[in-house]
C-alpha cells in the first residue's frame, strides 16, 4: 500500500461522504459529479485492499476499516487546523479556538462560568461545547472531533490521555429544612421513605448509585427521573425529594445555601473521578496549556 494516499484528495472525499451519508450528498456539497466521489472512494478502497463503506438503498454505512479510517482522518484534520490556528496566531491575525466534549454535569454552570473568567484573561480565545454521555465524550475525544473532554470516569480508558483528576464521590442533595438533616449520619435505607428525584440509567451517577443500593440491599422508587440534572437539582431545592449528584454541578448552590448535603458513608468511595481528556500523544497548543491548567485550578479550588 502507498501511505502517501492517506493524506491525499480521497481522504477528503471519504470524509465527505461519511460527514453526509451518501455519495450523491457528498459529491453535491464538493459540486462534483457523483462519479467523481466514487471514483475516489473505489481509489482508496483498492490501496486499502478492504472495503470502507457498505452500500445500502439510501446512503452508505461504514465498515469497521471504514471506521478506522474515519477516526485517523479526523485526527490528521484536527491537528492540521491545530497547527494553521497556531502558525496563524504567532502573527496575532487569528483567535484560537477549542472544542470541548462534557457530560451534563460540566455544562450547566461549571463550564460556562470557568469559560468566561478564562477569557478575561485570553479573549482571543474562542470556544465549540458540545453536550454528551460519558462514554460519547470519550470517544470524541478518542476519535479527534474535540481537542478536550471533561468527563466523569468510573475506569481507565484506552487512547485516553488524562490531564487532571480528582475523585468525584456521590452527594446526597436536599433542601436546607429537609428532615433527614437532623440526623447525625443516614444510611441508604433511610431514603427509602422518601422521594426521589434520580438521573437516567445511562449516567455515571445513575450507575454508581444502583451498585451502592445493590451493595446494602437497599430498593428504592423514584418520584421523579429525568436526563436533565438540573430539573433534579431544583426538585430537591423545592424541598420535595432528595436528589443526587456530584459536587463540581451543584457547587454553587451548596454555597448560595440553596441545598445541603447529607452524611451517607456508603456514598463516600471513590469509585468515580473527574477527568480531563485528551487523545493519547496529542500535541497540545500553548492555549489548550493554559486553559487546561486554569481549569484544573477552578476545579480543585474547594474540593
Amino acid at each position: 500500500m502507498n501511505a502517501r494516499i492517506l493524506s491525499e484528495t480521497a481522504v477528503l472525499y471519504f470524509m465527505q461522504v461519511v460527514n453526509c451519508g451518501s455519495i450523491s450528498e457528498a459529491a453535491a456539497r464538493m459540486h462534483v459529479v457523483p462519479s467523481a466521489v466514487s471514483r475516489q472512494i473505489r481509489r482508496l478502497e483498492e490501496e486499502l485492499d478492504t472495503l470502507l463503506f457498505e452500500r445500502q438503498a439510501r446512503g452508505v454505512t461504514l465498515t469497521p476499516a471504514g471506521e478506522l479510517l474515519a477516526a485517523y482522518a479526523r485526527r490528521t484534520l484536527l491537528d492540521a487546523v491545530q497547527v494553521t490556528n497556531e502558525i496563524k496566531a504567532l502573527n496575532q491575525v487569528t483567535e484560537s479556538r477549542i472544542k470541548i466534549a462534557c457530560t451534563q454535569g460540566f455544562a450547566s454552570h461549571f463550564l460556562p462560568v470557568a469559560i468566561a473568567g478564562f477569557r478575561n484573561a485570553e479573549p482571543r480565545c474562542t470556544f465549540q461545547l458540545q453536550v454528551a454521555p460519558a462514554e460519547e465524550v470519550t470517544r470524541r475525544v478518542r476519535d479527534g472531533e474535540v481537542d478536550v473532554g471533561f468527563n466523569f470516569s468510573l475506569s481507565v480508558t484506552r487512547d485516553i490521555q488524562v490531564l487532571y483528576s480528582q475523585p468525584a464521590p456521590l452527594l446526597a442533595l436536599v433542601a436546607p429544612d429537609h428532615p433527614l438533616l437532623q440526623l447525625p449520619q443516614v444510611t441508604l435505607q433511610d431514603f427509602v421513605g422518601y422521594s426521589l428525584a434520580l438521573p437516567s440509567l445511562n449516567t455515571t451517577l445513575r450507575e454508581l448509585l444502583d451498585i451502592y443500593c445493590s451493595r446494602q440491599g437497599v430498593s428504592y422508587h423514584s418520584v421523579l427521573e429525568s436526563d436533565n440534572l438540573e430539573t433534579l437539582a431544583e426538585f430537591a431545592a423545592t424541598g420535595a425529594g432528595v436528589a443526587f449528584g456530584g459536587e463540581l454541578f451543584v457547587r454553587h448552590r451548596l454555597k448560595s445555601g440553596l441545598l445541603k448535603t447529607l452524611h451517607v458513608p456508603e456514598l463516600q468511595e471513590k469509585d468515580r473521578s473527574i477527568e480531563i481528556q485528551t487523545r493519547a500523544n496529542q500535541q497540545l497548543s500553548p492555549m489548550m496549556i493554559r486553559f487546561i491548567c486554569y481549569i484544573s485550578e477552578v476545579i480543585a479550588a474547594d474540593k
